[in-house]
């Protein structure tokens, strides 16, 4: 296990939350393998706490759908299918696309100042092909940044407790995805279409265009993950 992704934990304020938190990050940012099995000791050893917080994180990360336990026993990374990518792809986009029409209806001044202010931080596609690494995680944490943004806006609780979940399952993607150069000339231009879309109040334009930006993402991304199975 790659376990330089995880920082020591020095004191004892929220423990458990803290624990979760630091190996949730390493999991969304790909720095442990997909399959691979996870030691709660050897967490715990690395993190500097005893197992119980580390067994209340690793219990709250298989309810994300982040880590699984397998037939034979054992933790290990979740790997997850084509089939439900697909899925789970599908169900974001009617959801984000609803949101997005309630965004639009329901959005303060200030709301859409703020989600403007993601947009303009946002690099185009011909500046991301020549971003760091670094600076690449910077535009997919805004790109992510944009979408929870929005939904926020939407002011309905609903949309969060259905769309984190699926969030937490496909993060592991998006670096995949937006840095690919002909999908990050996309995604700029699908983020910017549903910005209009509210600063218009336009609810079903708002729910088209970002339908339409996730149904773009789930394509590339099927494409990709086919593609590297053969």
């Amino acid at each position: 296990m790659v376990l330089d992704a995880l920082q020591p934990l020095a004191d004892q304020s929220s423990l458990q939350e803290r624990v979760y938190s630091e190996l949730r990050r390493a999991l969304l940012d790909d720095q442990i393998a997909s399959g691979e099995r996870v030691y709660e000791a050897d967490i715990a050893q690395r993190m500097g706490v005893s197992r119980v917080p580390v067994r209340e994180a690793v219990r709250r990360l298989q309810q994300d759908g982040l880590l699984e336990v397998r037939a034979r026993g054992g933790v290990y990374v979740a790997s997850i299918s084509t089939e439900e990518v697909d899925d789970v792809y599908r169900l974001r986009g009617a959801v984000e696309g609803v949101a997005a029409a309630m965004a639009a209806e329901r959005a303060s001044d200030a709301e859409l100042a703020a989600i403007g202010a993601v947009i303009d931080q946002l690099p185009d596609g011909k500046q991301r092909r020549r971003l760091s690494t670094a600076d690449h995680s910077t535009a997919v944490r805004l790109a992510d940044e944009f979408h929870r943004s929005v939904y926020a806006a939407s002011h309905c609780d609903r949309v969060h407790l259905l769309l984190e979940p699926l969030y937490a399952q496909l993060m592991r993607f998006r670096k995949q995805t937006l840095s690919l150069p002909h999908r990050a000339k996309e995604a700029d231009e699908g983020h910017r279409q549903v910005y209009e879309a509210l600063l218009t109040r336009d609810p079903a334009e708002a729910e088209r265009v970002m339908r339409a930006h996730i149904e773009s993402a789930r394509v590339v991304l099927l494409y990709h993950l086919a593609s590297q199975d053969t």
